[in-house]
């Protein structure tokens, strides 16, 4: 990992092995960032995450740096050189770099070898007035900064500005020797009720490496689970959202069902034992017609909720602060299920399930035929609705009835609805068929 040498003793990263471990693109990134802030005089950090995995030698694109010093400003001079926009935060002294082809291009790089945007961080030191309370910022240094982290393993610093103290290696809070024990450990004991997010944060990392929990560090994390319920929806969403793109966020998130950690969210937050196979199959979904693809973590939103009916998800989906478009397809997808054991019935018509469909978007037809793999007839019948019967249409139109002398109006809507589904049940197969039936329905005053 590291070595001991070096100035009153202390631990060094070689900067060397960056190369082997992130491969050359990253390694000539971080090299291009650290020479600017070596010509500006300013201390440069790689600090927590990235930091973490070139100890454990695992590759990362997961690139957050820490400055002793204006790290919003460092951000900017960095845009106004090599392109890309920044997005700041200022009370909390931090900058996103959002790297573009521009910045491949003036940097010589490969823009698909490069994460797609990095994290520059004020060292700073935090206090919090309350529980879950957002904290109070102040510039610090370097060690201050690492205090402040939810973990041990995540306090870890090498330093990459100015070049003579470049590779040293800053562990205040013992994580090195907890990466080699395997242990996810809080710094102190107050840490998850200065910020309950370290709850899932905390075991979203112990799946993700293989670890373990500190003892004292899951008694701490049982003591605040009720502080979830203070913690505002957007920053529990945005926890969430990080796990499922995790590969193994079923995994995690039935950990943190059993830890009572969901149920501390919201009371209607429940998942299915089968979500670690629901979240598989939305990486391979190919449903069986031609369709747009819905996005990977809006359906993997749509696998988490679907064990809850369509009530409840609502009321889980506004405490999470969803958007309205998730919000809708997650609700939809729960709507959708509801009607399983209807859509399961062999007797079903396929005017019928057609009627039913026609209510839900892409998005809930494509999470519905996932979860309908237990229900084989309910999950054809989602199949022949999205691949066939949904796009047929009579041949006749609003103004063939006009022709018939009948007057607009809602009569329309109801003779076409109902040549639309003689079509799909074979009722008619032909134009001419269809013809006849319209006649005879206009003779009826169907």
């Amino acid at each position: 990992m590291a070595s001991a040498g070096g100035v009153g003793g202390s631990s060094y990263f070689e900067l060397r092995n960056i190369q082997n471990i992130l491969g050359e693109q990253g390694a000539k990134f971080i090299e291009l960032v650290s020479c600017v802030a070596r010509k500006k005089n300013l201390a440069l950090y790689l600090a927590g995450g990235v930091a973490r995995d070139l100890l454990l030698r695992r590759r990362t694109l997961d690139f957050d740096f820490v400055v002793e010093g204006n790290a919003i400003s460092f951000a900017r001079s960095l845009a106004k050189s090599f392109g890309g926009a920044v997005e700041i935060h200022e009370p909390f002294g931090t900058a996103k770099w959002i790297l573009d082809e521009s910045v491949a291009h003036s940097l010589s790089l490969v823009l698909e070898a490069l994460p797609a945007s990095v994290d520059f961080v004020t060292a700073r030191r935090e206090t919090y007035a309350h529980p879950a309370a957002l904290p109070a910022v102040t510039p610090s240094d370097i060690e201050s900064d690492l205090r402040r982290r939810d973990f041990s393993v995540n306090a870890l610093a090498i330093q990459i500005s100015p070049f003579a103290r470049s590779g040293r290696l800053f562990d205040v809070c013992g994580g090195k020797e907890d990466l080699e024990r395997r242990l996810i450990r809080a710094i102190h004991e107050q840490s998850f009720v200065d910020d309950p997010t370290r709850i899932l944060r905390a075991l979203r990392y112990a799946e993700r490496l293989g670890f373990n929990l500190e003892s004292n560090t899951a008694k701490w994390m049982q003591a605040a689970l009720p502080h979830l319920g203070r913690m505002t929806g957007q920053r529990l969403k945005n926890e969430i959202d990080l796990i499922l793109r995790e590969p193994r966020a079923g995994a995690i998130l039935l950990r943190l069902q059993e830890l009572g950690a969901l149920a501390n969210i919201h009371p209607a937050f429940r998942i299915s034992p089968r979500l670690p196979d629901l979240i598989a199959r939305c990486n391979n979904l190919e449903p069986p017609w031609p369709s747009s693809t819905v996005g990977g973590q809006a359906l993997r939103w749509m696998m988490l909720m679907s064990g809850i009916d369509s009530a409840e998800a609502l009321a889980l989906c506004e405490r999470l602060a969803l958007t309205n478009r998730l919000k809708e397809a997650i609700t939809a997808s729960a709507r959708l299920c509801e009607q399983f054991l209807l859509l399961d019935e062999p007797a079903i018509r396929p005017s019928r399930v057609a009627k039913i469909l026609d209510a839900f978007p892409e998005s809930a037809l494509q999470a519905g035929w996932l979860l309908a793999a237990e229900k084989p007839a309910a999950q054809t019948m989602i199949a022949k609705y999205a691949s066939d019967w949904r796009q047929r249409r009579p041949t006749i139109s609003g103004d063939d009835l006009k022709a018939t002398g009948l007057a607009p109006g809602p009569r329309y809507r109801q003779l076409l609805d109902r040549l639309r589904f003689a079509w799909i049940d074979g009722e008619v197969s032909s134009a001419q068929e269809e013809a006849a039936l319209l006649r005879q329905l206009l003779d009826e005053g169907d």
